[in-house]
């Protein structure tokens, strides 16, 4: 569970000021396999998804299984699970929900919010950079006192966090895109589910649960999701 990760666990650095967010090591080579499907137009496997923020982000995802264990195999390649499993209350092991590329060239301003929210610790988001020129165009984050600090990505290292974490793109430019790897993953108990699906992204058309079935997301799903961030979003800015 977190917060009773035992003596002889992996290691990995917590981020300054904040006890809900962390970075390990991961392979940049692996990282970097994932480059082209951000370079080409997207294949009948894989959905977009522009988001109505303050930047020209795309979230590059999933449509079928069979993209969907492209990612699942960079997953466990990248030691993830190792990581993982001493923070998380499981049956047998981590479970990747879903895999992604994020995308960005340009972001005018702070759009400040969470990926989690009540799901006890059991489910996180991880991004690192698959481009190099992440550098500068980083990610901006609340920490435990309210402060914003930021984190610069940077290559061979990962950011991973959970509950509460509010966080934003840093606003900035770039000649070229930007691409993360990024994956969703958590506990392999379907007694979450229901929380962590209440505030999961929808980054991806479709999803693994945490007993490996899969669910596609609606446009509809996707749209209501997306409300909720932009209520949560409202009151982080009535609260700041």
């Amino acid at each position: 569970m977190l917060g009773d990760v035992e003596a002889g666990a992996p290691m990995f650095g917590a981020l300054p000021g904040t006890a809900a967010a962390w970075t390990i090591p991961v392979d940049p080579a692996v990282v970097r396999e994932f480059l082209p499907f951000a370079r080409r137009r997207p294949s009948r496997h894989f959905s977009v998804v522009r988001p109505r923020w303050n930047s020209d982000i795309r979230w590059i995802g999933p449509r079928s299984p069979d993209a969907h264990r492209l990612f699942e195999s960079a997953f466990e390649r990248l030691d993830i699970p190792y990581y993982a499993e001493p923070m998380l209350d499981l049956d047998h092991k981590p479970r990747m929900y879903a895999g992604f590329l994020v995308t960005r060239r340009r972001c005018r301003k702070p759009d400040f919010h969470v990926d989690w929210r009540d799901t006890e610790g059991q489910a996180f988001t991880l991004m690192t950079p698959a481009s190099e020129n992440a550098s500068g165009f980083g990610l901006l984050y609340r920490d435990d006192s309210g402060s914003i600090r930021e984190y610069e990505y940077a290559p061979g290292e990962a950011i991973f966090f959970t509950d509460g974490f509010v966080h934003s793109t840093k606003p900035g430019s770039s000649d070229e895109s930007v691409v993360l790897l990024c994956f969703t993953f958590g506990t392999d108990r379907m007694k979450y589910w229901d929380r962590i699906r209440a505030t999961s992204g929808s980054q991806s058309a479709l999803m693994s649960r945490p007993d490996g079935k899969f669910e596609t997301i609606s446009r509809w799903q996707s749209w209501r999701r997306h409300l909720g961030w932009l209520a949560f979003r409202a009151g982080l800015r009535r609260s700041a």
